[in-house]
This record gives C-alpha cells, sequence and structure tokens, in this order.
C-alpha cells in the first residue's frame, strides 16, 4: 500500500506524469481530473471524470533522472546504463563524481551503492549543487552522499583515497587526471563525458602520460520504435548525440598504453 509522499509514475498511453501521491488529492490533466483514494497500490486504474484511464506505475530509476529540476544539462539514462557497466559501480563501492550539476547522476550513483557504499560528489558552482542537494533529497536518496563545494585542481585533490570510481563531466576534464590519479585504488576505474571530440582527445593524451590503460571512446544514441499493428517502425524523432563517453583504469606509472579498442 502506498503512503503519503510515495512517487507514483500516471500512466496513459496519451500522458504521463510523475508526482508524489496524496490522498484525496485531485489531480488535473488534459485527459481530465483525477481523485485519488484513501488506498492506492502500484498496479491500480484510476479513470477520470472524462472517462480516460490511468496506471498507478512504480517509476524507474531513468523516470526520477529524467524529472530532476535543471539548472544544468543532465547525464541521460541512455548513457548512464554504460558508465554504470564500465565503472564496475555496484553495491559497496567508493565513489567520485565531479560535476555534481542538477543531480541526475547523484541519485542513480546513491541508489546503486547502497548503505555500504559512498559517493563523494563535487560542484564548483553553489547554485547549482543546493538544486542538486534539493532533487536527489527529493526523491528519497542521498543519504550516502557526501557533497563538497570545491574545484579540486584549485585545492590540490580530493581529499580522498582508495576510490573504486571516478567519473568526470566538466568542460576541461584532461586537467583533474592527476587528481584522479592520485585518488583512485590501482585497477580502479575512471569516466567521462565530453560533448566535443577534441575535449576527447586532449584528455585521452593525459591518460595515457598520467598513468592509465585500457583507454577506449565510444558515443550512445537511442532510436525508440512505435509500435502499432501492421504499422511498427522507427520513431520520426531520436535521441541522437549528447556525449562521447571516455573510460579507462588505473595503473602504476609508465606502465600504460594508449588503447582506443573498446
Amino acid at each position: 500500500m502506498l503512503k503519503e509522499g510515495d512517487f507514483i509514475y500516471l500512466y496513459n498511453d496519451k500522458a504521463t506524469y510523475m508526482i508524489p501521491f496524496q490522498k484525496n488529492y485531485c489531480f488535473s490533466t488534459h485527459k481530465g481530473n483525477i481523485r485519488f483514494p484513501e488506498e492506492l497500490e502500484f498496479g491500480d486504474k484510476l479513470i477520470t471524470n472524462m472517462g480516460d484511464e490511468f496506471y498507478i506505475l512504480k517509476p524507474t530509476l531513468a523516470d526520477y533522472m529524467m524529472k530532476v529540476k535543471r539548472r544544468t544539462t543532465i547525464i541521460y539514462p541512455k548513457e548512464a546504463g554504460t558508465i554504470i557497466l564500465e565503472l564496475a559501480i555496484s553495491s559497496g563501492k567508493r565513489v567520485i563524481e565531479i560535476g555534481t550539476g542538477s543531480g541526475s547522476l547523484s541519485l542513480l550513483l546513491s541508489s546503486l551503492v547502497g548503505e555500504s557504499g559512498k559517493i563523494y560528489s563535487f560542484e564548483r558552482r553553489e547554485e547549482h549543487l543546493e538544486n542538486a542537494k534539493k532533487n536527489v533529497k527529493k526523491f528519497g536518496f542521498g543519504n550516502n552522499i557526501e557533497y563538497f563545494l570545491k574545484d579540486p585542481l584549485a585545492e590540490g585533490g580530493f581529499g580522498v583515497e582508495e576510490i573504486d570510481s571516478i567519473f568526470i563531466d566538466v568542460p576541461a576534464p584532461w586537467t583533474l587526471v592527476e587528481c584522479a590519479w592520485q585518488a583512485l585504488s590501482n585497477g580502479g576505474h575512471i569516466g567521462f563525458l565530453s560533448p566535443n571530440i577534441e575535449q576527447v582527445q586532449k584528455t585521452a593524451e593525459e591518460l595515457h602520460k598520467v598513468g592509465f590503460a585500457r583507454i577506449r571512446c565510444m558515443e550512445i544514441l537511442s532510436r525508440g520504435i512505435r509500435i502499432k499493428k501492421n504499422l511498427t517502425r522507427p520513431f520520426d524523432r531520436m535521441i541522437g548525440h549528447t556525449g562521447y563517453l571516455l573510460f579507462a583504469q588505473k595503473v602504476k606509472k609508465g606502465n600504460a598504453e594508449l588503447d582506443f579498442s573498446i
């Protein structure tokens, strides 16, 4: 049974909303008004005063990521899955995130590392950091996140060591490669999101120079399929380029080899 404040995904094939559940609350849509009952469960169906049906579904992590209040661009779900796999992020891991932004990736990382893990999130702009904190807390995540209003490059590094994985999303990522090497455990994973190929080239060169191997770059494209009897085909629009992903792993200095294979 849902508790007041639990987020629900209201689904109709023509309209969707993600809102907190409130008993006896009347929610207005262009498909009519929905009156929430005293008791509600995931999977229930509600009918508006205009006769349209909405299902009560459980939000996905992708839904939470896309619904943050944005003051910056966010990490899209199409990249997020690859980031998590390539950085080997799982329960109990210690992860640094550089460029908290709007907190989209922060809440995903918080969910995955669990109570035994830890996220260290760094942001240089106070207004972005405060917005991110509110976004993450709003959706019930973040107890395992430690936030820093700090520029690691200007302040001599991150101040933490033996980190399992680092993800960097800033305009000049190559400037933080040395700091990242110092913070990572041997064999630790590092990843970057950069919108321009020139950023990737400079960062890859710095990775090789500082002490990283298994350097590889990729781009993730996502195209939905419209499912309709006898008319199934790709959607006219798709989420194309949002950024290049670059990954590597820490090795002892002097042992790195430049490798762009995936």
